[in-house]
């Protein structure tokens, strides 16, 4: 038995409640490394009705019995796949979908309340969407719940799983988890190759493999690859992404020729070879294992600590499951390199480090980051590549992926406010045992972004992901009106208050020191009269500055009023 860690609760209310609330095809999306196979358990034990769980691999049918029980000690789970049928006599059956597609008839009629599809963002296929049908889960029975769990909901070819999923009943950011301590920090190495790939074709929202084999794998960037490992990688394990599975072979060559324990894994591989090949590194028999696809999903090892994606991509998708492998925590593990090799692209537009924070960190504000100048590569040893690899002319930078915060909190008595503009405020509000999340109107509307209390960090990463969704970019560090001219409005304010500044100063730098001097709280006596008078609806989340704008607003009204 594990204990829940507290998204993996709110996430399992949030189910529940929207359940209850009519919507019977739901979907959660949380990073890799968050524990998406302990909340369906969760899910499944606090139903407790006939289950269906769907996978679309062995690994995952396996994991996905495995973590059921670890919450759900007393669960009668089995597993429905090609040589196995334990799962039709079970109350919860873990299916691999290419058998359940062909056994739709037999599981129709165990009556099953619950469906759970792992990795949902596979779900739109036909497959998948037979057996939604087949069984019942597609026409809105209010006694029936699908329910989908994935890393990723959005895939590239653009099928969108809104037509499948009715709402994101649960959702949270890599950046959120991050900062909640849930999962480990990342350092960027960006090494600039001079392969062109831009005469590359597109195919269902990513590069055609054939065309991108051909320029990527060579004997000088393979070998760029391997030499970068042994310049930066240090002791730390990893994964290499290939392209294509000769792609694999070559660069796990590459590791070997430099002496470096490596192994290639690829879905075609034997059953047997590739489980022998995942516990040699498992057992720190091997350092880094290379592949192509076969380790995005339902694979984990934690100490892993680095990932290098020596393919590029255009899909978001794919590059936050790769990146997802090196994210889990791990005793002595401070944080996970993120190593992109970038090709010359021109048009297109490559997923990177950016990618991992929904696109706000693309172009990276390098006075905010900590950065290390690397030297252009030292002289190859002599391995017959010497002239080809001083072509490739590395040139890579590391820095710190991800800052505490991008945004501009003001910390309002026991509170902390996040301000958006147009009358709207994110609030982390002090109650017993933690904060909780809000959004705040004008008009002093509250909707908690959660239900539950949370950590200080996860409840800033909580509003932080709501700013994000919402393009608020003007609560941003970095957001372009911070370096216009303090108006005459803040310059009269600074002045009134005795504060003395520069000639230069901006309005970043004027709003701040008044967020400063101003973030004292309503008093008992302003929030009574707002109250009284319907002002607001929650004049405890005012400052005292505030309160007294709205209460001199209401005042001048009704003297207007008595003159007239």
């Amino acid at each position: 038995m594990i204990q829940p860690r507290p998204y993996q609760t709110e996430a399992l209310k949030k189910v529940i409640k929207r359940w209850g609330g009519g919507i019977t095809r739901q979907l959660i999306s949380l990073p890799t490394g968050c524990g998406k196979t302990v909340i369906f358990g969760m899910v499944a034990e606090a139903l407790r009705v006939r289950t269906l769980v769907l996978a679309h691999r062995e690994e995952l049918l396996l994991q996905a019995r495995q973590k059921i029980r670890l919450v759900y000690p007393d669960a009668d789970v089995g597993i429905l796949k090609a040589e196995e049928r334990g799962g039709l006599y079970t109350d919860i059956c873990v299916a691999s979908v290419q058998t359940a597609v062909r056994h739709t008839e037999a599981l129709r009629e165990r009556g099953f309340k619950l469906l759970i599809c792992d990795e949902a963002h596979h779900s739109v296929s036909a497959s998948y969407m037979k057996v939604f049908s087949e069984l019942g889960f597609m026409d809105g029975d209010k006694d029936k719940l699908l329910l989908g769990v994935t890393a990723t909901a959005y895939r590239g070819d653009k099928v969108g799983l809104g037509n499948l999923f009715e709402e994101i009943v649960f959702e949270r950011s890599i950046l959120a988890m991050m900062k909640a301590g849930y999962l480990c920090d990342v350092k960027g190495l960006e090494v600039r190759t001079e392969t062109d790939i831009s005469g590359v074709h597109t195919r269902t929202g990513d590069f055609a493999i054939d065309e991108l084999s051909e320029l990527i794998d060579t004997p000088e960037r393979n070998a760029l690859v391997a030499d970068t490992y042994l310049q930066h990688g240090g002791n730390r394990r990893g994964i290499v992404f290939g392209v294509r599975v000769e792609h694999a072979m070559n660069l796990a060559q590459a590791f070997r020729e430099r002496g470096v324990p490596c192994a290639a894994v690829y879905g075609d591989m034997p059953a047997d070879e590739r489980r022998d090949v995942l516990k040699r590194y498992e057992a720190r028999e091997l350092q880094v294992l290379t592949n192509v696809g076969v380790l995005t999903e339902g694979w984990d090892v934690p100490d892993t600590s680095i990932i290098m994606m020596a393919r590029p991509t255009k899909s978001r998708g794919l590059y936050i499951q790769c990146v997802g492998r090196g994210l889990r925590l791990a005793p002595n593990k401070e944080n996970c390199l993120l190593v992109d090799f970038v090709d010359v692209a021109k048009r297109h537009k490559l997923c990177s480090f950016g990618t991992l924070a929904g696109g706000q960190l693309i172009d990276l504000k390098r006075d905010k980051t900590i950065l290390e100048a690397v030297k252009e590569a030292e002289e190859r040893s002599d391995r017959g590549h010497q002239d080809k690899l001083r072509k490739l002319k590395l040139q890579a930078e590391t820095f710190e992926l991800f800052e505490r915060s991008r945004f501009v909190w003001q910390t309002v008595g026991e509170h902390y406010r996040l301000g958006l503009g147009g009358g709207v405020s994110l609030w982390c509000k002090t109650v017993p045992d933690g904060y909780s999340p809000v959004k705040v109107t004008q008009t002093g509307e509250l909707t908690p972004l959660s239900e539950d209390i949370l950590p200080l960090d996860y409840a800033m990463g909580v509003c932080e992901d709501y700013a994000r969704q919402t393009e608020a970019n003007s609560a941003l560090k970095d957001a372009p009106w911070r370096e216009e001219p303090a108006t005459e409005k803040q310059i009269n304010a600074l002045r009134r208050m005795g504060i003395q500044f520069g000639e230069a100063i901006s309005k970043g730098e004027a709003a701040k020191i008044l967020d400063q001097k101003l973030s004292a709280l309503a008093t008992s006596a302003q929030a009574w009269f707002i109250k009284k008078h319907r002002l607001h609806s929650h004049p405890e989340l005012l400052t005292k500055y505030e309160a007294g704008k709205l209460i001199g607003k209401y005042k001048q009204r009704q003297e207007g009023m008595v003159r007239a």
